[in-house]
C-alpha cells in the first residue's frame, strides 16, 4: 500500500514524459516518473523474500531465496525499459521506492509486535 500510494502522489506532482523511442506497449497514461512495476516488484518479491528467509534456516536455499527476489526486479525493471515506458532513472528511483516501502512495512511489523508484546505483559 505504501508504495502504491506513493507512486499515485508522485505522478501527480512530477510529470515526466515517457522515452521519445517506439514503444512496444499502447497506454494512454505518459507518466513515465517512477516506475512503478519496479517498485512493486522490489516490495513484493523482496517482501517474499524476507519473510521466507525467516523461517528457512538453510543458507543455499536463503541465497536462492534472494537471488530470485533481487533477480525479477531487475528482469522487470529491464523490460520496463526495453519496452519504452521507462527512462533508467525511472527504474533507478522505482527501486529506490520499493525498498523505502519495504522498510516502512518491516518497521511498521515490528513496531506492531511490540505493541502486541507490550499489551501481553499488561494483561498477564
Amino acid at each position: 500500500m505504501a508504495e502504491s500510494a506513493t507512486y499515485r502522489i508522485t505522478t501527480l506532482v512530477i510529470h515526466r514524459q515517457r522515452p521519445a523511442v517506439p514503444r512496444l506497449d499502447d497506454l494512454p497514461a505518459d507518466a513515465s516518473y517512477f516506475s512503478g512495476h519496479t517498485a512493486a516488484s522490489v516490495a513484493v518479491y523482496c517482501g517474499i523474500a524476507l519473510v521466507v528467509t525467516r523461517a528457512v534456516h538453510d543458507r543455499w536455499l536463503k541465497v536462492a531465496c534472494w537471488t530470485i527476489a533481487i533477480a525479477i526486479p531487475l528482469l522487470v525493471g529491464f523490460a520496463r525499459m526495453y519496452r519504452g515506458m521507462h527512462h533508467p532513472t525511472d527504474v533507478a528511483a522505482g527501486v529506490l521506492v520499493g525498498i523505502g516501502a519495504l522498510v516502512v512495512a518491516s518497521l511498521a511489523s515490528r513496531e506492531g509486535v511490540r505493541v502486541t508484546a507490550s499489551g501481553a505483559e499488561r494483561a498477564g
